[in-house]
């Protein structure tokens, strides 16, 4: 499967794209079944990092079919294939919340493997009233035909089973498109003023709360880097969010840690509605 994947418009139900579910299975069912979810005409967009810290990681790649659930690969998932590839990377993995996979049996870790690498790194999908873009962590320059352009340059070498460590334009793109924090740094250090101190979560959802409003008065230069050009909209998950925000055309939707009272983030983004 490409790296980047074109997915045309649900024509018999809704699409939904949910934020990191991390392992946490139970609540993502629950929070299906209050939309009725409906497998055999609806569809959900995971945005990656379906494994790790939560009990259910082996099931929820399970789940992803490409048809009707799809998944972006995130940065868990690219520290699950090079722990099981290069060994000495797998510390950084467990240490991660990745150790389950490591009590697996090798043959059912390669299986894991080889099916999160024909995962794609961006998906561009068709909402019927919208192009929407769908990615792990960030973008390259802004630019949505960019990022289409930069992945199409190492689908080869991906396809190969290249590690990331082995390729440097490999290695380049998944540092951005899996692990680059820069817009979410822009969002909580200079549009909400909350700086570099290390907060509690608690401390911290209280005052990202209090500074949303910050968002509606910001002026357009201090929005700029949220406003992809070539995409209606962006979805990204990767940096936590007290709960789902929307700055220019970046809709940011990593929500849940396991907290008491928090909810995944999962929006319905098509048209149709029965």
């Amino acid at each position: 499967m490409s790296l980047f994947l074109k997915i045309d418009r649900n024509l018999t139900g809704r699409d939904f794209v949910v934020g990191d579910v991390h392992g946490h299975l139970q609540q993502l069912l629950t929070q299906l079944q209050e939309v009725t979810f409906d497998t055999s005409l609806d569809r959900l967009f995971f945005l990656g990092d379906l494994v790790d810290r939560g009990p259910d990681s082996e099931a929820l790649l399970a789940m992803i079919d490409q048809q009707t659930f799809f998944s972006v690969a995130g940065n868990h998932e690219a520290m699950m294939i090079a722990g099981f590839e290069n060994p000495e990377t797998a510390a950084r993995h467990r240490a991660n919340g990745g150790e389950w996979f490591y009590m697996l049996p090798r043959a059912q870790r390669q299986h894991l493997v080889s099916q999160v690498r024909r995962w794609p790194w961006a998906i561009e999908l068709d909402t019927g009233r919208q192009c929407i873009g769908l990615v792990h962590a960030n973008v390259i320059g802004g630019s949505w035909p960019r990022t289409q352009l930069a992945l199409t340059a190492i689908e080869e070498a991906w396809s190969a089973d290249i590690s990331l460590e082995n390729d440097e334009r490999m290695a380049s793109a998944a540092e951005q498109f899996l692990w680059d924090r820069s817009l979410a740094s822009q969002l909580y250090r200079h549009l909400l003023g909350l700086g570099n101190a290390k907060r509690t979560l608690a401390e911290y959802k209280r005052l990202f709360l209090e500074h949303l409003d910050t968002i509606d008065h910001a002026q357009p230069e201090a929005l700029a880097p949220f406003q992809i050009s070539g995409i209606d909209a962006l979805y990204l998950g990767h940096n936590f969010v007290p709960r789902p925000v929307s700055v220019g055309n970046c809709y940011f939707l990593d929500t849940y840690r396991g907290e008491g009272g928090e909810q995944l983030a999962l929006i319905c983004v098509s048209e149709f509605s029965r």
